[in-house]
């Protein structure tokens, strides 16, 4: 593989995994916004509850709030679970990226030095043509009477 073909694959996973991040990222902000919801919701119910309390509950209404409290309980675990699972999520991907941002930096420093040290073998080999020419004129000016 060349290292032409090296560089562009690196590039191409590093853009693949930001890619894969962006995507993570969305699934953990709407998880963040539902939790946020839920949150809000959770809040509005309470003070529907304690108003609702402070004029008297019947036994069924009593049960109702519990078993809709229940639910709302086990709705935000679950919602915290989901973004949970999404930040280590992106966690891991975050991880791989900064990775594969380093492999391509560290290939492209590579190539520049790869580069850098060809120039600077070409600049040497035209500087000994130019001090073999100069040189061959020198010793052709000195054979003439």
């Amino acid at each position: 593989m060349s290292v032409r073909s090296l560089q562009h694959y690196r590039v191409q996973v590093e853009e693949q995994l930001k890619m894969e991040l962006a995507e993570v990222t969305q699934h953990l902000l709407q998880a963040e916004q539902s939790c946020a919801r839920l949150t809000d919701d959770q809040s509005q119910q309470e003070a529907r509850y304690r108003e609702e309390t402070s004029r008297g509950l019947t036994i069924e209404q009593l049960l109702q709030w519990q078993s809709h409290f229940e639910a709302q309980a086990a709705a935000m675990e679950q919602a915290r679970r989901t973004m949970a699972h999404w930040q280590t999520q992106w966690d891991e991907v975050r991880v791989r990226v900064v990775a594969a941002s380093q492999d391509r930096r560290t290939l492209d420093r590579l190539i520049a030095r790869y580069r850098e040290a060809a120039q600077s073998e070409e600049r040497r080999r035209e500087q000994s043509a130019t001090d073999e020419s100069a040189h061959h004129r020198y010793i052709g000016q000195g054979d003439m009477p």
